[in-house]
């Protein structure tokens, strides 16, 4: 049966909590490290638990100035292998990787998607497609007013280590567009800020100007 993976956030703080059903009718859970400030190390660190004393099984490092984001599982081993996620086009939702499945190397791409998926957020939801067969192996359903909280469910069985690359791969997506859209809505509030200081100025300027024609 595909997996669900529904997703929280740890308030205030924006690291997140993942839970999805076990073989053994449990559940199972994940902890996310959101790390925005830091510089010397990953920005998403994902650990197998329900907190960061767990194992680390991935991490995501955000490229700066690029929408574009290293991920890699960490086995057992602590071996490390790195994917890129390359966002493909200027003004469309698309972010492409290559991973293995099955001993074959398959193309994959996250897709924003109204069609499909539970959530009701206005920034929509996302797919994941095989790029190959274009079948859909994966739905992003967001929150309503949220981006990376909701729930991933996995609609091909393609096994444990395919799951936790759709889910180190649809967050890492997620958080790089919330931290894209923090930085844009600050940007603006200081243009903003800035022009109402500039215009007071001219104002009064011009006041004075206007005052000495009259004199």
């Amino acid at each position: 049966m595909p997996t669900q993976f529904q997703v929280t956030r740890e308030s205030p703080d924006h690291n997140y909590y993942v839970v999805t059903d076990d073989d053994q009718g449990g559940q199972h859970q994940f902890y996310i490290e959101n790390a925005p400030y830091a510089t010397q190390k990953s920005d998403l660190t994902f650990y197998d638990g329900a907190d960061s004393d767990g194992p680390v099984i991935g991490l995501s490092k955000f490229l700066r100035g690029s929408a574009d984001c290293d991920v890699t599982l960490v086995d057992e081993q602590l071996k490390e292998d790195w994917v890129c996620v390359m966002k493909k086009g200027f003004m469309s939702m698309k972010y492409t990787f290559q991973i293995p499945v099955r001993g074959e190397l398959g193309s994959f791409a996250w897709k924003k998607t109204r069609s499909i998926g539970s959530g009701s957020t206005s920034h929509g939801n996302m797919k994941l497609v095989d790029e190959q067969s274009q079948d859909v192996v994966a739905v992003f359903s967001s929150d309503r007013f949220s981006l990376v909280t909701g729930r991933l469910d996995m609609r091909e069985d393609y096994g444990d280590s395919f799951d936790r690359w759709a889910l180190v791969t649809g967050i890492a997506v997620r958080e790089s567009q919330r931290r894209q859209n923090v930085r844009s809505m600050r940007a603006k509030e200081n243009v903003y800020s800035m022009g109402g200081s500039g215009g007071g100025v001219g104002l009064a300027g011009g006041g004075k100007g206007m005052a000495g024609g009259g004199a």
